[in-house]
């Protein structure tokens, strides 16, 4: 008698531990629909143009396509029986410009990227797009920018039936001249790897920025600082010398990321310095903090700024400062950007130097 007692307690037992264990089942089920519910249909989704490549005339050589790239969410958008959301139940609840600035050359195009945040799925095909000054630059349904002549105006994108969602950015056209085989962009001397200068360009380092440098060199020894000059202007046939020999050590390829081929060099424009030691170990001196902080106030911006190698196409170079003029260094310097994005302007070369064969 007490066997079976026993085992008929064993019976119920198993039975309610079955029905605990299935009610335990059924709470997680349902706790992971609500998740869903609430959380998995925002997400941040980040449009990138791809930026044009734009010639030496100012004209277009590519064309702009837009990408939609998922930046963060939650959790795949997904509907509570675990379909995906619908397109059309997407609502776009804010947009950013990634940019603060934008130059573009006339006749050149460009464009920006665009957060955006966004319950459910959304793209670029939700966006639309508007200038304030056609006249000075248009902007099409994709976002690419086309420059029309020389001024500012902004660039405007809202979703599509809400006005109210939108961002905008001032972009200012730029005039391209070439004068004397120079090339000057609203009358700004530009030297880089897109633009270059003739043979016979030689007008040694100019006495005002070498004034502005004395009185910066000043300053900082006012703290204690060392700054002295390690370089200044070179000519064409120099630049060949030094290009020729980084060159042979560690092929043109190599040589293009940290050495300016003949013609390509800002110190043959006279308008820039290396200060002291010209290697990395600058970079760890307070010297070089003090001139990054610092030389804009005398006319000079950090030429090569680290972060931006894909914009200058040069690796940092903290020892190279190019003189602008305090104004306009002091502008660029507060906007964290480089010279090319100021101006609007890339920095690629067309090809291999044609003295790579000679120098292998």
């Amino acid at each position: 008698m007490a066997r079976r007692t026993k085992e008929g307690f064993w019976e119920r037992f198993s039975r309610t531990g079955v029905i605990l264990i299935l009610l335990y089942v059924m709470f997680i089920i349902l706790g992971f629909a609500v998740r869903l519910l609430f959380f998995a249909d925002r997400q941040t989704t980040s449009i990138v143009p791809n930026q044009n490549i734009v010639s030496a005339e100012g004209t277009a050589t590519a064309t702009t396509s837009l990408e939609s790239t998922a930046l963060s969410a939650e959790s795949d958008p997904v509907s509570t029986d675990g379909t995906p959301v619908d397109q059309a139940d997407s609502t776009i609840v804010g947009l950013e410009m990634a940019q603060s600035f934008v130059a573009v050359l006339e006749g050149g195009t460009t464009s920006v990227s665009v957060n955006m945040s966004t319950t459910g799925q959304a793209s670029a095909n939700d966006l639309s797009w508007s200038s304030s000054d056609p006249s000075v630059a248009m902007v099409d349904s994709a976002g690419t920018i086309t420059g029309v002549q020389a001024g500012t105006c902004e660039i405007t994108v809202s979703a599509k039936g809400d006005d109210s969602v939108s961002a905008s950015v001032p972009v200012t056209v730029r005039r391209l001249e070439v004068i004397d085989g120079c090339t000057y962009v609203d009358s700004i001397l530009i030297v880089n790897k897109s633009y270059g200068l003739p043979a016979d360009y030689n007008p040694g380092l100019e006495d005002y920025v070498l004034d502005a440098f004395h009185v910066m060199q000043a300053a900082a020894a006012e703290e204690g600082l060392d700054l002295y000059i390690g370089s200044d202007f070179r000519d064409y046939e120099y630049q060949v010398t030094i290009y020729g020999n980084y060159s042979q050590l560690y092929g043109w390829e190599m040589a293009d990321t940290f050495s300016a081929r003949p013609g390509h060099s800002e110190h043959q424009t006279g308008l820039t310095i290396d200060c002291n030691s010209i290697d990395d170990s600058f970079g760890e001196t307070p010297e070089s903090e003090w001139l990054a902080q610092h030389c804009a106030e005398y006319g000079f911006i950090i030429r090569f700024p680290e972060g931006k190698e894909d914009i200058t196409g040069y690796q940092y170079e903290p020892w190279h400062i190019r003189y602008l003029g305090r104004e306009l260094a002091t502008e660029i310097n507060d906007l964290g950007i480089t010279l090319e994005e100021y101006l609007g302007v890339d920095s690629v070369y067309a090809g291999p130097w044609e003295g790579a064969a000679e120098s292998e």
